[in-house]
């Protein structure tokens, strides 16, 4: 098998100036099945050596599940390693699944610590040049190019959101570190500066759009807005349309987690029929949250990542807990890297109402079917008498102009479609636009409080 070596001396062979070609990496996106599989074993049984001899931590759990390096003779025998998750980050907090020493750290991100203590993210200069190649193939991916300027409105500082900065400066393309918050800026910079491309989550997009209206812009005809990359929050196919029409853009949909350097792990190609996995760095499995079982291609399971070139950290069978899909089906794109499905919910946010599990994005499904739907929701639920009660709170444009009628047969919708959507009944509260809390800060795994349980409390 002959491949490029990604990163390093090969990282820099990209010539940008060839901007008409279709891959940024074609060589590496288009590897026959076969050399992939060969270039994953490799490199799975290289990151498991390492991350055995240099963590103390990851030795032990290995050695608790029976498993030596040398017993990892096939992708299949990855199954036969332990999985790694929040509270294993947690119990080794903050380096004891770290794999080098500081010498070799050029820089440190931290998770959200949205559901525990924020986990640090070491990066090694290995991993920097990796991470930026990852994410210069999706921005090459997506259809940016050198003369393109992309505004990056995911939060800055200890968030890994800057990697699509660095993947995009990469590929030739210039940014605008524009961060969140001060939206009347961010506004202005996207009329003013003329950007083509901007990346964000989509309810913090939808957000922008609203406020720039009212102003009396449109961003949509009063910017030169061409692309837009959203994620970091589970969002339903329906709310690409309402994007495209709110801001102007071609929709993409991209995935990333924290422990992981966030972006460059998936995105949508141009087919948009999933999200391209770039697996000869990251491998991903899909299986049942229950058995523990992979599930067949294609069906619904919960993703298990692994990174296969990280000398930093040892990342391996980590449990994301996102509910998506998983399909090794050709792609007509051409590239040879499998495909994710839309992250439909998680694992472990789901809530049972009335012993019935209910997702958020099931909820935003329904919402997203009124043209009154704001950009954000939450689920409240409590006790009352021993039996659940599910209340939603919703936003709603144009709230204090409805008439009681108006919003009677507004609530009335949206009980009939959550009910026959998820067969829970739901108490309905209408909110002004921006009354609900959010959390923009583009690293958690929704951009808005979307659930409250409160009968523990």
């Amino acid at each position: 098998m002959s491949t490029t070596c990604p990163g390093g001396a090969a990282a820099g062979s990209h010539a940008v100036a060839d901007d008409e070609r279709e891959y940024f990496d074609p060589v590496n996106e288009t590897l026959e099945p076969e050399d992939l599989q060969e270039l994953q074993l490799e490199r799975l049984q290289t990151v498991v050596a390492h991350s055995y001899a240099n963590s103390d931590a990851y030795r032990a759990l290995c050695d608790g599940a029976g498993v030596a390096p040398a017993d990892i003779k096939s992708l299949d025998d990855l199954r036969r390693l332990p999985f790694v998750d929040k509270v294993t980050l947690r119990d080794y907090y903050p380096d004891k699944l770290r794999t080098c020493g500081l010498d070799n750290i050029i820089e440190v991100h931290s998770t959200s610590g949205t559901t525990g203590k924020p986990t640090p993210i070491w990066v090694s200069r290995k991993d920097m040049d990796l991470w930026l190649e990852r994410n210069a193939r999706t921005m090459w991916m997506i259809g940016l190019r050198p003369g393109d300027l992309l505004q990056n409105m995911f939060g800055y500082g200890l968030p890994t959101s800057i990697g699509l900065q660095y993947g995009a400066q990469h590929a030739g393309i210039g940014v605008v570190p524009a961060g969140i918050g001060r939206q009347e800026l961010l506004i202005d910079l996207m009329v003013d500066l003329g950007v083509t491309a901007i990346c964000t989550t989509p309810s913090y997009g939808l957000y922008l759009a609203e406020k720039a209206l009212e102003r009396g812009i449109d961003l949509s005809r009063d910017t030169r807005l061409r692309i837009g990359l959203f994620g970091a929050e589970p969002w339903p196919e329906t709310g690409r349309e309402r994007l495209a029409a709110a801001m102007g853009v071609d929709v993409f949909n991209e995935y990333g987690m924290g422990e992981f350097l966030g972006p460059g792990m998936a995105a949508e190609c141009p087919v948009k029929q999933g999200m391209h996995v770039w697996s000869d760095h990251i491998y991903v499995e899909c299986i049942d949250p229950v058995t523990l079982e992979p599930v067949a291609d294609g069906a619904p399971g919960e993703l298990v990542w692994t990174s296969l070139t990280s000398d930093s950290t040892a990342m391996i069978r980590y449990r994301s807990h996102d509910i998506s899909s998983l399909t090794y089906e050709p792609c007509a794109c051409g590239r040879s890297h499998p495909r994710i499905g839309r992250i439909t919910g998680r694992s472990d946010d789901a809530v049972s109402v009335g012993g019935l599990v209910v997702f958020p994005s099931q909820i935003e499904e329904v919402l997203l079917k009124y043209d009154e739907f704001g950009s954000n929701f939450c689920m409240v639920i409590d006790n009352v008498n021993n039996l659940d009660r599910l209340t939603l709170q919703v936003e709603v444009r144009g709230l204090d102009e409805m008439s009681d009628d108006a919003q009677a047969r507004l609530s009335k919708g949206i009980v009939t479609g959550v009910k026959t959507s998820v067969g829970v009944t739901p108490k309905i509260e209408l909110h002004a636009p921006y009354a609900l809390p959010r959390d923009t800060s583009g690293q958690g795994k929704t951009a808005c409080h979307r659930v409250d349980d409160r009968r523990s409390c």
